[in-house]
């Protein structure tokens, strides 16, 4: 059999890439995530899909592949295939691995969706960042990313499994092969832990080195630099050669030779095929970190008052910039329980430079009035108050010196600040790109939040982010996606996650170009 490509998603758009690689009997994904853009134009905050229908809506709208024998048992609506036989993309389909580059949910978020049993296979740090966003998500959406949480069907519905003393039904951990060093007892505890009565079934991380075998065939790992720690690119042996997918990366980071040492090792193995991504090649000259906290530093150097920092979640980068700053300004850094549990995640991994949150004395935890918290939260805020207590932090602590301190507060923090009640301060938006108009209108509300408390805005909330000083991408630029191109040499590039097909013509003098469809296969003879 020859070997196949099919794009699933993640062609002429920003993310949800799905990408199946075959070759003879073997059937591997690279990532499986959320389109934003796509389901924005269904669905909002408050109109999700259904979880109570599993598979159905995802299903029916075009989000998810009719692959039969791809999901789990426990999603399948009944009559779901029945109704998708005569699909034109429909099958049946045995995948022996998953491949997740990194853990941005336009990559990772329909894992929750795949069978249980299926290998997924990333770097260590993006399996702990994996069920980091499992266990501190909330909403409506389906979210089991790293592990399963079982599913019945009762009174015609999909619910979770109930949850009894007697019968705990708990959650199982899906396997997981970790790339890039052994687990350490820190990592094995946090993989272990469960802050939830259904308690859970842990399946050991299995380390594999940098190089691993999938359905017969041979994986390499390489980690790169991205705005989240743990993102990698892959290179699959073939019948018809190497197959090279470089996941998103950068060559303007901090860890910018990671990429570079990508690049000259997918060069070596001549690769017939380089899958890349292409999110922003219009960017000549991209803003680095360095630069960013320069300028973030400046300005808070100058503020008297309270200091407000936007920034992506799970941008650890960004988080240790201001880290260092609040130190350089005699600050507190405030940070929510959400980034305080993404820390005491990654400073278990070791090597990242990431300081224990309970230890550094320039981190403070801020604790929120609420009636009722979750499981997760309570312990955390024990961990917190065992070893830190004079680091919790409410409004009223922050009201009555707010010069003190730096908030790393986002749209979703803003109740606080009315707790708070700021005079004035500053407000640095170093926050990830828009990629749609929803996004736009949530920053015109982020813009009447800051106007109302008076505070001074640096960074721009529009498109121009790249331009403002105060953002740094984490997406690679149109140089240096001519630099790796060019350094690799493949016989065949196909751009993903990208709206610029434009750019991508000038190498079809240097290789063939193909341009993905959504749900076409390319077949490579």
């Amino acid at each position: 059999m020859p070997v196949t490509l099919t794009f699933y998603d993640g062609t002429d758009c920003i993310g949800g890439n799905k990408i199946l690689l075959e070759d003879g009997g073997a059937a591997l994904l690279f990532d499986f995530g959320t389109n934003f853009s796509a389901e924005g134009t269904y669905f909002d905050e408050f109109l999700q899909p259904r979880s109570s229908f599993g598979l159905s809506d995802l299903l029916c709208l075009g989000f998810l592949p009719p692959l039969r024998g791809l999901y789990r048992e426990d999603l399948e609506y009944p009559g779901t295939w029945e109704k998708y036989n005569g699909h034109p993309m429909f099958r049946s389909l045995e995948v022996q691995g998953v491949f997740l580059s990194h853990a941005h949910y336009d990559h990772c978020g329909y894992f929750p969706y795949l069978r249980e049993d299926i290998p997924v296979f990333m770097s260590l740090t993006s399996a702990l960042l994996c069920k980091v966003l499992q266990d501190t998500g909330g909403g409506n959406r389906l979210n089991d990313i790293c592990y399963v949480e079982p599913r019945e069907l009762k009174d015609g519905l999909i619910q979770k499994a109930k949850s009894t003393k007697s019968n705990p039904n708990p959650a199982r951990q899906r396997p997981h092969r970790a790339f890039g060093g052994s687990a350490s007892a820190g990592v094995c505890s946090f993989w272990e832990r469960s802050d939830s009565s259904r308690g859970l079934i842990s399946c050991p991380l299995e380390s594999c080195g940098d190089a691993a075998e999938a359905g017969g065939l041979q994986v390499c790992f390489w980690p790169v630099d991205h705005s989240i720690p743990g993102a990698g690119a892959y290179g699959i042996k073939t019948s018809e050669g190497w197959i090279i997918y470089t996941g998103d990366l950068r060559l303007h980071g901090k860890y910018s030779y990671l990429t570079r040492q990508f690049i000259g090792a997918a060069a070596e193995l001549g690769p017939t095929v380089l899958i890349c991504e292409g999110t922003h090649p219009e960017v000549t000259r991209p803003v680095g970190e360095e630069h960013v906290a320069a300028n973030c530093f400046e300005v808070v150097k100058e503020e008297d008052g309270l200091v407000v920092a936007d920034f992506g979640p799970r941008n650890v980068e960004r988080l240790l910039s201001f880290l260092e700053i609040a130190g350089e300004t005699g600050r507190l850094l405030v940070l929510t329980t959400k980034d305080v549990y993404l820390l005491e995640a990654l400073h278990a991994v070791g090597g990242l430079g990431i300081p224990h949150p309970y230890e550094s004395s320039q981190i403070a935890l801020y604790v929120r009035p609420q009636v009722v918290r979750k499981k997760w939260e309570n312990a955390l805020l024990d961990r917190f108050a065992a070893r830190a207590p004079e680091r919790l932090v409410g409004a009223a602590k922050i009201k009555a010196d707010p010069g003190r301190y730096i908030l790393c507060f986002s749209y979703y923090d803003f109740h606080a600040l009315l707790d708070i009640e700021p005079e004035g301060g500053t407000y640095i938006y170093s926050s990830s790109e828009a990629f749609n108009e929803e996004m736009l209108l949530d920053h015109e509300k982020v813009r009447n939040w800051i106007d109302l408390f008076g505070f001074k805005l640096y960074g721009s909330l529009g498109r121009e982010r790249e331009k403002s000083g105060f953002h740094a991408s984490g997406h690679i630029h149109g140089p240096g996606i001519e630099e790796l191109v060019e350094s690799i040499k493949p016989e065949i590039l196909i751009p993903v996650h990208t709206e610029s097909r434009d750019f991508f013509r000038r190498f079809e003098d240097v290789c063939r170009v193909i341009y993905p469809q959504k749900g076409k296969s390319i077949t490579l003879k």
